[in-house]
């Protein structure tokens, strides 16, 4: 390929001025370039939705997204009564986030120089979309990337430029580690969960889905560069990722072009509070994403690093995964009864609790001057009573400061508190990782068990 790439703007993305070739001599870094290639994608974000195929498939992959939020909200209602996660407007933060972190992940492959000419990537959402159906959790590209590279290397099939196709992933992950950063925390659904030390301790199922607008490079040829607009000339290291020569006359020049892509994230916190916990998820990835993007462009010089990059695709996600939830059994866990006191898991949304500023990691102390050792007492002092509540709460087991606080409800009004599980409690069924295939397989072998048929035949 010619040793100076150009960039041409993808005609649904249109640019405002003509660039200038001559601003960059060769072997320069090529801030000026760049800038302008930065700049070029900022503007051009916002005419992703001008392809009718784009929209169809955006509104695809964001119905899948739906349902996942309306099932957390169903298993909400299904626990506690009410939800304090609503599928729609769950949805809508995850439209708009999804569009800040596409805009992210298309910064960075166009920065990075990723071009999909030739990379599999048309393979990605179907393959991903195959695993969802087994689970939620393995709508995840590393999975689906990791198979269809695998598959390449070993079969030859399909078609996949490696190294491009492991990047796309990496740049993906960054995006995401940058989405749960902000975001991971948000739609948290409390359960009791069987702890690995044989208790009943309490947590929360962390879960998140983001549809992913995105602009990424391909290649074309064209006959007369003097005919092209809105060229911009780079640095002969751009782009890092080298892309594989087309056939034909004619000058390479990279276009843009508008794909969809979805993000999922789930995780479980029961040594942390939700926040801290996305954070160490947050951190992680962004690991992983670099060591990631690493091996690609290693990959793209060396074929050996195909091999490991393909590997480190699924078994390293697997491993921030995995290490996560080791990391959580294996710490003391954050919600379990205090001596004196009820230590609340969570307060639901909307609740007059929840107006009268009572927040997860609450102890309540005493209710109209009645004091409180455990939920029994809780409970007594609440039986009975309708109106105006007083109750004296510290911020956390570890504090001993109380603070006031005035609880107005209806006469019959459910409080909205939920306490952290007692020794005796059972843990809930919570949500499953279970995908809409293997649902309908265990509701077909269910419906035969109601008929009185052994399902094991």
């Amino acid at each position: 390929m010619n040793s100076w790439p150009k960039l041409l703007n993808w005609p649904g993305l249109s640019f405002q001025e003509r660039r200038n070739p001559g601003t960059c001599t060769k072997g320069a870094i090529g801030v000026g370039p760049l800038f302008e290639l930065v700049k070029s994608v900022l503007r051009s974000y916002p005419g992703i939705f001008s392809n009718a195929a784009v929209d169809v498939l955006y509104l695809v992959v964001l119905g899948l997204i739906a349902s996942q939020y309306a099932r957390i909200q169903r298993t909400e209602e299904k626990l506690y009564g009410t939800a304090s996660n609503k599928a729609f407007w769950q949805t809508l933060t995850a439209v708009g986030l999804g569009l800040l972190g596409g805009l992210l992940a298309s910064l960075l492959l166009v920065f990075v120089g990723v071009s999909v000419t030739d990379s599999g990537i048309a393979y990605l959402m179907p393959v991903a979309l195959v695993l969802y159906l087994f689970s939620p959790r393995l709508l995840c590209f590393s999975y689906a990337g990791g198979l269809a590279a695998l598959s390449h290397l070993i079969f030859g099939w399909p078609k996949v430029n490696v190294p491009a196709l492991m990047a796309l992933v990496a740049c993906l992950h960054a995006a995401e580690a940058f989405l749960i950063l902000l975001s991971g925390h948000t739609c948290s659904t409390p359960l009791y969960l069987s702890h690995e030390n044989g208790e009943v301790v309490g947590g929360f199922a962390l879960q998140r889905f983001w549809p992913i607008p995105l602009i990424v490079l391909f290649l074309i040829k064209v006959p007369d560069l003097s005919q092209v607009p809105d060229l911009i000339y780079l640095p002969d290291w751009w782009p890092l990722i080298k892309a594989p020569d087309i056939p034909g006359p004619g000058e390479p020049v990279f276009a843009m072009m508008p794909i969809i892509a979805a993000l999922g994230y789930g995780d479980i916190a029961l040594a942390r509070n939700p926040r801290d916990k996305a954070k160490v998820t947050s951190k992680n990835l962004v690991l992983f994403s670099i060591i990631l993007l690493i091996l690609s462009v290693a990959a793209s010089k060396w074929q050996l690093f195909a091999w490991v990059a393909t590997l480190f695709a699924p078994i390293g996600h697997e491993i921030v995964i995995r290490a996560g939830l080791r990391e959580e059994y294996g710490q003391k866990p954050m919600y379990t009864p205090v001596e004196e006191g009820v230590l609340l898991l969570d307060v639901a949304e909307g609740s007059p609790a929840r107006d009268a500023g009572l927040r997860s990691g609450n102890v309540i102390r005493l209710v109209n001057d009645v004091q409180i050792s455990d939920r029994r007492s809780l409970e007594a002092a609440l039986e009975g009573t309708s109106g105006p509540l007083t109750l004296w709460i510290s911020e956390s087991r570890e504090s001993g400061e109380l603070r006031r606080a005035e609880v107005h409800r209806e006469s019959d009004e459910a409080l909205g508190l939920i306490p952290v599980p007692q020794p005796d409690d059972k843990a809930m069924a919570g949500s499953s990782h279970e995908g809409p295939l293997l649902r309908f397989i265990r509701n077909m072998i269910r419906g035969k068990d109601d008929n009185g048929q052994d399902s094991d035949k």
